[in-house]
């Protein structure tokens, strides 16, 4: 595949005119009743979870303040790995693909067809307690009209705008994809790019920072 480089003149234009307004979000957790002591209560659990209740598990590992082990992307895989003790399905349930265009039910469908099959009276040391959260979304200062900016300002804006827009937004609020992409093929035509910078999972990574870095590199290589 060809890839697309623009020169300095075309990274200061602005497109279609259409600016690029970020926004960054917090989440508020809201504990529940429901825990789960078997690795059959843990499967319940996943099925009739709220979607909120769901990506807080699913997507705890990527936001900054909140690192599990390196070896679990999500919440499930590390309570089966730790605290129930079997490896090889907390492996699996690390394996579970968060890229687009994956919803939170179809990551959920995942997880499902994962546990299933090893659903049984298991029991962890401790158990799983599942945690709700509610997000609040709150408009930052940063807007880029053009490509340079944009680009300057995916360095600087909070890590919690970089997972808003690139997580969130699509996987939780029904988006279909990823801010960024949208911005860059609607704005600029820029479609391979965003094609790109699509493919980026954000559970193979665990920080937003580790995040970000993935999708400087893509914007990186493919604009400068």
């Amino acid at each position: 595949m060809q890839l697309v480089k623009l020169g300095a003149k075309s990274l200061d234009t602005k497109g279609r005119g259409v600016p690029f307004k970020f926004y960054t979000a917090y989440y508020v957790s809201t504990y529940s009743r429901r825990k789960a002591y078997t690795l059959r209560e843990l499967l319940e659990g996943v099925k009739t979870a709220d979607k909120n209740t769901l990506f807080h598990h699913v997507f705890h590992a990527v936001r900054a303040k909140h690192l599990l082990p390196p070896m679990y992307s999500n919440d499930f895989a590390r309570w089966v790995g730790e605290e129930v003790g079997d490896e090889e399905l907390a492996a699996a349930l690390s394996d579970i693909s968060g890229a687009e265009p994956a919803t939170i039910e179809d990551i959920r469908k995942e997880i499902v067809v994962i546990l299933e099959p090893a659903a049984d009276e298991r029991r962890g040391r401790s158990e799983f307690v599942f945690v709700g959260m509610e997000p609040v979304v709150v408009e930052t200062k940063y807007v880029a009209h053009t490509l340079a900016e944009f680009l300057d300002l995916v360095e600087v804006v909070p890590g919690e705008s970089i997972l808003y827009h690139f997580v969130t937004r699509r996987v939780l609020c029904g988006a279909g994809r990823n801010d960024f992409s949208t911005w860059l093929d609607k704005n600029f035509g820029l479609a391979e790019v965003a094609d790109e910078l699509s493919r980026v999972d954000p559970l193979a990574f665990n920080s937003e920072e580790a995040l970000r870095e993935a999708i400087l590199t893509v914007l990186k290589k493919r604009l400068l």
